[in-house]
């Protein structure tokens, strides 16, 4: 799925999307031949919990400890 697919579907700006890769929250998606992302469909549902997350008064540094703990 193209990162505009994945922006229409979860209401997540591609900007946002870029940014949530640089600090982890995403993992870095496969790239097509001509360079664009390829993302899964399961990443509309993580995207999803973090704004409603970050709805509940989470920080990014607490979602991605709770998607991802050590």
């Amino acid at each position: 799925m193209r990162i505009s697919e994945v922006a229409h579907l979860s209401g997540v700006p591609a900007r946002t999307l870029r940014f949530y890769e640089t600090q982890r929250l995403l993992a870095p998606p496969q790239r097509l031949a001509n360079g664009y992302r390829d993302y899964t469909p399961d990443v509309v549902g993580r995207l999803r919990f973090i704004r409603s997350a970050q709805g509940a008064g989470l920080t990014l540094t607490h979602v991605r400890d709770v998607l991802d703990p050590a």
